[in-house]
């Protein structure tokens, strides 16, 4: 868990889409071995021992599901899949760490305050110019709303896991003679002689006819069909069309301000500096070595306490401020005491104070005239959806259902299942990239969607399908060109296979394959390789002409046997060629590397394979208990 929230400090978390979708509640880790019972209130899971709370699952579950969401680019999935995907992945994540935390706590794996707090100073993510940065850390925490003494319990939650699991992982074996299996089928290579005939140099000695034409147009239909286009009316009731900021008075904006003078308030910041110690005694024996004038980096230096931690400007109300609380009742310029927080003991010298500053009423009554307008909309808009869910029961058609509740009607006359017009061009407009799609093409012709929230979550929108026009396949005569593009394509490439397939039966062992160049217009000789059997160079020496390399190629030239002759289709036309040698890798140079590589990769696999095997028949001694209607309304909501 605590690899998450280290993650989200740069808001980067995704699994890969595919794999997500595969899974659904009957994943390992939560159908296996997950069952329900009465949890506590407030509990959403349970192994032996640990509990997770609702709340931490459900902070999760809001920071991985915002974090997808920014990872989609616009692509139209349904929200019920992309939370269903999420939550299943995040289940099966917790229900792993459940498990073996109660085993690890079973077994009686204690960790000490200092190990923890090694640990946290030692993590990368936390640090600054090398160094561990509180203010790092404060930023980390407060951009996933955790306080310290929580992110500690993840931290102490991690490590055990770890001093339970990694010794199985780290441990794992793998045979050679599996890694020497591997790595000669993956980096064997292969040399051909090749001679390639490209489709485009024939030239055709006939046009095609209307039945030729046809025949092409019928066998490719696909291509030349028009998708389902769809008219809709979307009716988007928004809180800032309901509620102007021009329509607040002025004394209701006055009165807003004195009401409310705490928000354009500045609270008092100050610059502070610290140095950290393990025990209070260290931390006293350093502070008694201050001098007056001395800086906190005098004072480090005298204490041998090493380099001052600058954690720039903080406010009382901070989560590092509260933890610091002392800080704020010294003077400018002056080295508190020893003060306590759960990382161990600080002296903190006040580098400067910003008092208290407040924003004057002429400065901020444009912005609360937005914010009570705002508000207000957002009251409107509730009510006006409620009004508008009934017109739209009623059966009243979209322009009505507008004038009547105070919507905006947009008209969208053709767009098709990737958001084009009949046009070819892209819809600009539509109000929910996300949603939008997937719900105009599952809501019936002549019906209303159900209301949809605004990604701007200021208001709500609902689709009525006008019409639907259903996928036809385009007039020959419209498409002929492109028909006749096809036939001429599909008929040069006949001809170059003929041909090929006629030279390949005269090329002998001792054939110069360079020879043949004169009997075929604008073919080309080349040698091939030598190329692993993916079509990829050992190295970058080794280049590999992708217009002489395919799938099919491929295929043959690792089924063939030294002096064997095959023809294959290739991007641009047909390839003759030869096998002319089979080279066997050997492990030096780049290759040894290589070989190293695999072994670590296979290693890691067979060790991740055994620490989920020995995760499971942890699962089996302390069975995983959970709150399955908590989990159902997280979904849901």
């Amino acid at each position: 868990m605590l690899e998450f929230f280290r993650s989200r400090k740069d808001s980067i978390f995704l699994k890969g889409f595919l794999g997500l979708l595969a899974l659904s509640f009957g994943i390992w880790g939560v159908g296996d071995f997950l069952g329900t019972s009465a949890l506590a209130p407030g509990i959403l899971l349970k192994a032996g021992g640990v509990e997770l709370k609702a709340s931490q699952a459900q902070r999760r579950f809001t920071a991985e599901l915002s974090s997808f969401r920014t990872t989609l680019g616009g692509r139209a999935i349904p929200e019920d899949i992309i939370k269903r995907s999420v939550m299943s992945t995040m289940m099966q994540d917790l229900t792993r760490s459940t498990v073996i935390e109660a085993a690890a706590m079973d077994i009686g794996i204690t960790l000490s305050r200092d190990q923890i707090r090694e640990t946290i100073m030692r993590d990368e993510s936390f640090k600054r110019d090398g160094s561990f940065s509180q203010m790092q850390f404060e930023q980390v925490l407060t951009a996933n709303q955790l306080s310290e003494a929580e992110y500690i319990e993840f931290a102490q939650t991690d490590l055990r896991n770890a001093a339970l699991m990694q010794p199985i992982g780290v441990n794992a074996g793998v045979p050679d003679s599996l890694v020497s299996g591997l790595f000669s089928h993956r980096y064997e290579t292969r040399v051909a002689d090749t001679l390639l005939i490209p489709a485009a140099s024939i030239a055709l000695q006939k046009v095609p006819t209307d039945d030729e034409l046809k025949a092409v147009y019928e066998k490719n239909i696909a291509a030349f069909t028009s998708p389902e286009y769809r008219s809709l009316s979307v009716l988007i009731l928004s809180g800032a069309d309901l509620v102007k900021p021009e329509s607040i008075d002025d004394a209701e904006v006055k009165t807003f301000y004195g009401e409310n003078g705490s928000r354009y308030k500045s609270p008092e910041t100050r610059h502070l500096v610290q140095l950290a110690f393990e025990s209070q005694e260290k931390a006293q024996a350093a502070r008694a070595l201050a001098a007056p004038g001395d800086t906190i980096e005098t004072l480090a230096s005298k204490a041998k306490a090493g380099a001052a931690v600058d954690m720039g400007e903080l406010t009382p109300d901070s989560a590092l401020g509260k933890t610091l609380g002392a800080a704020f009742a010294a003077a400018a310029n002056e080295i508190t005491q020893p003060i306590e927080s759960p990382l161990g003991w600080h002296l903190v010298e006040v580098k400067s104070i910003k008092p208290e500053a407040v924003r004057v009423f002429e400065d901020v009554k444009e912005e609360i005239r937005k914010t009570i307008a705002a508000d207000k909309g957002a009251d409107a808009v509730y009510d006006a959806s409620t009004h508008l869910e009934d017109a739209l029961a009623s059966g009243a058609p979209p322009a009505e259902v507008a004038k009547t509740v105070g919507a905006r009607l947009q008209k969208i006359e053709s767009i098709d299942q990737d958001g084009k017009s009949s046009n070819g061009l892209p819809v600009t407009d539509i109000v929910d990239p996300l949603n939008f799609l997937p719900t105009a093409f599952t809501t019936p012709a002549g019906k209303d969607s159900k209301l949809m929230d605004l990604p701007t979550r200021d208001g709500y929108y609902a689709i009525h399908v006008d019409a639907v026009t259903p996928p036809a396949p385009k007039a020959l005569i419209d498409v002929r060109p492109r028909v006749a593009a096809l036939w001429e394509a599909g008929e040069r490439t006949a001809q170059a296979q003929a041909i090929a397939d006629k030279l390949a039966a005269d090329i002998g062992p001792s054939t110069q394959l360079s020879t043949f160049n004169a009997k075929v217009k604008d073919s080309s000789y080349a040698p091939l390789g030598p190329m692993t059997r993916f079509g990829e160079g050992l190295d970058r020496q080794h280049v590999i002409d992708s217009a002489r390399v395919s799938p099919q190629a491929l295929d043959k030239l690792f089924a063939a046997k030294i002096g064997d002759v095959f023809v294959a289709p290739v991007a641009t036309g047909i390839l003759i060629a030869r096998l002319k040698a089979i080279e066997t890798p050997k492990a030096a140079g780049d290759t040894a590397r290589a070989r190293e590589d695999l072994e670590i990769s296979l290693r890691n696999d067979i060790g991740s394979n055994l620490m989920d095997q020995v995760t499971r028949a942890f699962a089996q001694r302390f069975p995983v208990e959970v709150d399955q209607k908590t989990v159902d309304a997280m979904v849901a909501r």
